[in-house]
Formats: C-alpha cells, sequence, structure tokens
C-alpha cells in the first residue's frame, strides 16, 4: 500500500512506495482508470513493463509490473475509460504478480485513496437497471479472483 517508508520485499531497504498493489493472476487485464492520453508505455528496471496515463492538465495514473503492453498502447495513444492497456505481471522488482497502481496530482505521487475528487455523473434512471446487474457480475469476478489469494 501507499508507504512514505516501508521495507521493499525483494531489496530489504527502507523507502517510499508511493503505490497501491492490487494482486491478480498473471495475464489479468488492466484497465485505465480514466479517459486520457499514454504518456509513457515502455521498461524500466524497477518498473517493469509499465504504462503511464494523463487524463488531464492534473491527474495521470500509472500502472507497474505488467507482464505485458497490450499492443497498440504507446504514447500518444487515446484510451478511454475501462480500456485494457497491459496485463497483470510481475517484472521489475517484483516478488509475484500484481499491479502497482501510482495516482499522479500536479506531478506529484499522491495517495488516491485520500483525494477529493470531482463527482461523476449519475447513472441515468433507465440505465440503473442494467447498471447494478453489470456491476452485481464484476464483483461476482472480482471476489473470486480475491478468493484466490
Amino acid at each position: 500500500s501507499f508507504s512514505k517508508r516501508r521495507k521493499h520485499p525483494v531489496t530489504g531497504r527502507i523507502k517510499a512506495h508511493l503505490g497501491t498493489d492490487y494482486a491478480a493472476p498473471t495475464g489479468t487485464p488492466i484497465l485505465s482508470t480514466a479517459n486520457g492520453t499514454v504518456t509513457e508505455a515502455r521498461y524500466k528496471r524497477n518498473n517493469g513493463n509499465y504504462v503511464k496515463v494523463r487524463h488531464n492538465s492534473t491527474y495521470s495514473t500509472q500502472y507497474l509490473h505488467m507482464s505485458k503492453i497490450k499492443s497498440g498502447i504507446r504514447p500518444g495513444v487515446y484510451v478511454k475509460q475501462g480500456e485494457v492497456i497491459g496485463y497483470v505481471g510481475s517484472t521489475g522488482l517484483a516478488t509475484g504478480p500484481h499491479v502497482c497502481y501510482r495516482f499522479w496530482k500536479n506531478g506529484r505521487q499522491v495517495d488516491p485513496y485520500k483525494q477529493k475528487l470531482p463527482p461523476s455523473k449519475p447513472v441515468k434512471k433507465e440505465n440503473l437497471e442494467a447498471y447494478t446487474i453489470l456491476k452485481d457480475s464484476m464483483m461476482n469476478v472480482i471476489q473470486s479472483i480475491a478468493s484466490n489469494f
């Protein structure tokens, strides 16, 4: 989890971990959390395969340790919320398959759980039933993945 000081599981050194880790099986699709433009899609020694998406002038998100970046995802490409950008892996300095989710605000990494984000648009009444069915189905998938860990 997001921490200014933690013991790194690979190196054993105390250092900041400015992301939130989500464990999942290798190959699980990673989705962009919002519409935006890809600014980075490459490999770095510590991050492994990763993608960074700029959503607007304030917010960017970054997804680390991918087993692979989805074909066609490269700097300059526009992605939509929910679009697959890569697949869970353990590349770089990682101990097992997961995605390290990094949240950037005004060029600084911040804890996404402590941010006051702008309100989203509510689901229209005529779409609410279909939304609820889809949401419940996705929650079942998430819970089945989580029960395997």
